[in-house]
Protein backbone atom coordinates (compact mmCIF):
# COMPACT_ATOMS: atom_id res chain seq x y z
CA UNK A 1 0.00 0.00 0.00
CA UNK A 2 0.94 3.60 -0.32
CA UNK A 3 1.34 5.37 3.06
CA UNK A 4 1.49 9.04 1.39
CA UNK A 5 -1.40 9.46 1.21
CA UNK A 6 -2.45 8.60 -2.41
CA UNK A 7 -4.31 5.82 -3.33
CA UNK A 8 -3.50 3.09 -4.95
CA UNK A 9 -5.59 0.30 -7.00
CA UNK A 10 -3.27 -2.42 -5.51
CA UNK A 11 -3.45 -3.99 -2.08
CA UNK A 12 -0.31 -6.09 -1.15
CA UNK A 13 -2.11 -7.91 1.27
CA UNK A 14 -4.97 -9.27 -0.74
CA UNK A 15 -2.87 -11.82 -1.92
CA UNK A 16 -2.14 -13.41 -5.74
CA UNK A 17 -5.74 -12.70 -7.19
CA UNK A 18 -4.68 -12.47 -10.52
CA UNK A 19 -3.32 -15.61 -11.58
CA UNK A 20 -5.83 -18.05 -10.45
CA UNK A 21 -8.27 -15.88 -12.78
CA UNK A 22 -5.28 -16.19 -15.42
CA UNK A 23 -4.97 -19.59 -14.99
CA UNK A 24 -8.80 -20.86 -15.23
CA UNK A 25 -9.41 -17.95 -17.86
CA UNK A 26 -11.75 -16.15 -15.62
CA UNK A 27 -14.03 -19.19 -15.72
CA UNK A 28 -15.45 -21.19 -12.50
CA UNK A 29 -16.15 -24.72 -12.28
CA UNK A 30 -19.37 -25.31 -14.66
CA UNK A 31 -20.58 -28.40 -13.01
CA UNK A 32 -21.03 -30.54 -16.15
CA UNK A 33 -19.02 -33.21 -14.46
CA UNK A 34 -20.19 -33.66 -11.10
CA UNK A 35 -16.83 -33.03 -9.10
CA UNK A 36 -16.39 -32.44 -5.49
CA UNK A 37 -12.65 -32.14 -3.36
CA UNK A 38 -13.07 -36.38 -3.18
CA UNK A 39 -13.98 -37.52 -6.67
CA UNK A 40 -10.77 -39.60 -8.00
CA UNK A 41 -9.10 -38.81 -11.53
CA UNK A 42 -6.53 -40.95 -13.42
CA UNK A 43 -4.83 -40.28 -16.60
CA UNK A 44 -5.86 -42.17 -19.75
CA UNK A 45 -3.84 -40.59 -22.10
CA UNK A 46 0.21 -40.70 -22.06
CA UNK A 47 1.64 -37.80 -20.33
CA UNK A 48 3.49 -37.11 -23.65
CA UNK A 49 0.57 -35.96 -25.02
CA UNK A 50 0.38 -33.24 -22.78
CA UNK A 51 2.71 -31.51 -24.29
CA UNK A 52 0.41 -28.78 -25.48
CA UNK A 53 -1.05 -28.43 -22.09
CA UNK A 54 -0.44 -25.43 -20.30
CA UNK A 55 1.68 -25.90 -17.47
CA UNK A 56 -0.52 -26.84 -14.66
CA UNK A 57 -2.72 -29.33 -16.84
CA UNK A 58 0.20 -31.72 -17.97
CA UNK A 59 0.84 -31.41 -14.35
CA UNK A 60 -2.06 -32.94 -13.54
CA UNK A 61 -1.79 -35.33 -16.15
CA UNK A 62 1.61 -36.58 -15.15
CA UNK A 63 0.62 -36.58 -11.54
CA UNK A 64 -2.44 -38.72 -12.36
CA UNK A 65 -0.76 -41.35 -14.50
CA UNK A 66 1.13 -42.67 -11.17
CA UNK A 67 -2.00 -43.35 -9.61
CA UNK A 68 -5.53 -41.75 -9.05
CA UNK A 69 -5.60 -39.06 -6.91
CA UNK A 70 -8.27 -36.96 -5.19
CA UNK A 71 -9.06 -33.49 -6.23
CA UNK A 72 -8.17 -32.00 -2.99
CA UNK A 73 -4.73 -33.71 -3.38
CA UNK A 74 -4.56 -31.98 -6.98
CA UNK A 75 -5.04 -29.11 -5.85
CA UNK A 76 -2.38 -29.11 -2.39
CA UNK A 77 -0.08 -30.17 -4.61
CA UNK A 78 -0.17 -27.97 -7.40
CA UNK A 79 -0.42 -24.90 -4.37
CA UNK A 80 -4.08 -23.63 -6.45
CA UNK A 81 -7.47 -23.09 -4.90
CA UNK A 82 -9.81 -25.91 -5.27
CA UNK A 83 -12.17 -24.21 -7.41
CA UNK A 84 -9.02 -23.34 -9.91
CA UNK A 85 -8.15 -27.38 -9.68
CA UNK A 86 -11.80 -28.23 -10.60
CA UNK A 87 -11.75 -25.97 -13.68
CA UNK A 88 -8.82 -27.33 -14.84
CA UNK A 89 -9.69 -31.22 -14.03
CA UNK A 90 -13.13 -30.36 -16.08
CA UNK A 91 -10.84 -29.34 -19.31
CA UNK A 92 -8.91 -32.14 -19.11
CA UNK A 93 -12.00 -34.35 -18.51
CA UNK A 94 -13.40 -32.82 -21.76
CA UNK A 95 -10.18 -33.11 -23.98
CA UNK A 96 -10.12 -36.93 -23.01
CA UNK A 97 -7.04 -36.88 -21.04
CA UNK A 98 -8.71 -37.94 -17.66
CA UNK A 99 -11.17 -39.99 -16.15
CA UNK A 100 -13.16 -39.23 -12.76
CA UNK A 101 -14.40 -41.66 -10.21
CA UNK A 102 -17.53 -40.49 -8.06
CA UNK A 103 -17.01 -41.11 -4.32
CA UNK A 104 -18.52 -43.77 -3.12
CA UNK A 105 -21.96 -43.22 -1.79
CA UNK A 106 -22.48 -42.14 1.58
CA UNK A 107 -23.12 -45.55 4.09
CA UNK A 108 -26.42 -46.10 6.23
CA UNK A 109 -26.63 -44.44 8.94
CA UNK A 110 -25.69 -46.56 11.87
CA UNK A 111 -28.15 -48.12 14.02
CA UNK A 112 -28.68 -45.76 16.87
CA UNK A 113 -29.86 -48.55 19.50
CA UNK A 114 -26.83 -50.40 18.68
CA UNK A 115 -24.44 -47.74 19.21
CA UNK A 116 -26.44 -46.60 22.29
CA UNK A 117 -25.70 -50.86 23.32
CA UNK A 118 -22.16 -50.55 22.55
CA UNK A 119 -21.95 -47.12 24.72
CA UNK A 120 -23.51 -49.03 27.62
CA UNK A 121 -21.55 -51.96 27.56
CA UNK A 122 -18.16 -49.83 27.55
CA UNK A 123 -19.81 -47.73 30.52
CA UNK A 124 -20.30 -50.83 32.56
CA UNK A 125 -16.77 -52.11 32.34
Amino acid sequence: MIMDGSESWFDEEAGPLVRPFAMTRGRAPSGRHELNMITLVVAIKPDSDAVTLDRESAEIVRMCQRRPLSIAEIAARLDVLLAVAKVLIGDLIDHDFLIFQDPPPPVETPDMDLLQAVLNGLRDL
